[in-house]
């Protein structure tokens, strides 16, 4: 996707917290574990992606969030892997060892879903914060799991844009200026990436965990998304703020128990439909 020419009433800064992901480095300790997957390296229309999987059986996809990395989800390989899955995890558009400098969640959706047609039949995808979002996208754009998770997720490109805005003071004019930016850099109106537009595709079984106190991402945004999707449970994952859900064990436990659980049970379900 090409990056639209920049109007001067848009403060760069803006430009950079909305579309420039920060790179933290790769601990020797997620070298290692990373060591021990497939390493695989993918040309694809959102850049050059890398990618990592373990183990045999049905596919699991790990999305990471936004200025994050592959390898911050590992701590949900070993529990996944234990059930009996395949796990596979990738860096992101302008993240981790992926190539490009700029990035949005419709690039991580894109990406999401040109390598889980590479890797289909997929199982599950368990997703943090903006590639929870991606995965909302990806779902919406025609891939089928029997189950998600979604980790303290955003439901509305929308309002983050607005907050984004209102947070570095501009005027209404400024803020239609970068409403308009933004929709050229994704390829899409704002609207398209709200979850009244992407709810279509939420048609499997998912949970959702959230911390009430999440600073990042507003508990309401997990409330909204539980009310409009039928078959979705929702968790408060009280005291563990945006980003320390990845590294809690009970939490970790719990969100690969459901993948396994309630994905076995929506495959045969369908699988039972099928033969019928």
């Amino acid at each position: 996707m090409p990056t639209p020419q920049q109007p001067k009433s848009i403060p760069p800064a803006l430009i950079s917290a909305f579309a420039v992901p920060e790179r933290p480095p790769l601990m020797p300790h997620e070298q290692e574990r990373l060591d021990g997957g497939e390493k695989k390296v993918h040309s694809t229309a959102m850049g050059t992606l890398v990618s990592w999987t373990f183990g045999v059986g049905p596919r699991v996809v790990l999305v990471h969030g936004w200025s994050s990395r592959a390898a911050h989800m590992l701590g949900f390989v070993d529990p996944l892997l234990a059930a009996g899955y395949s796990v596979s995890l990738f860096d992101g558009p302008a993240h981790g060892d992926a190539s490009g400098d700029r990035a949005s969640v419709v690039h991580m959706g894109e990406a999401l879903l040109a390598l889980t047609r590479e890797w289909a039949p997929v199982h599950g995808v368990l997703a943090h914060s903006v590639g929870s979002a991606a995965a909302l996208w990806a779902f919406h754009r025609g891939l089928n799991v029997h189950a998600s998770v979604h980790l303290g997720g955003p439901v509305s490109l929308s309002a983050m844009v607005r907050r984004l805005a209102t947070g570095l003071g501009l005027d209404q004019a400024s803020t239609a200026a970068f409403e308009k930016w933004v929709e050229d850099f994704i390829g899409h109106p704002l609207t398209a990436l709200d979850l009244e537009a992407l709810k279509d595709g939420l048609r499997h079984p998912g949970l959702i965990v959230h911390d009430p106190e999440d600073d990042t991402v507003p508990f309401s945004a997990a409330d909204t998304l539980h009310r409009n999707w039928p078959q979705s449970e929702l968790i408060r994952a009280d005291r563990l703020g945006h980003r320390r859900l990845l590294r809690d064990p009970a939490m970790i436990r719990l969100c690969s128990d459901f993948i396994a659980t309630a994905g076995f049970r929506e495959m045969a379900r369908v699988n039972t439909g099928a033969e019928a």
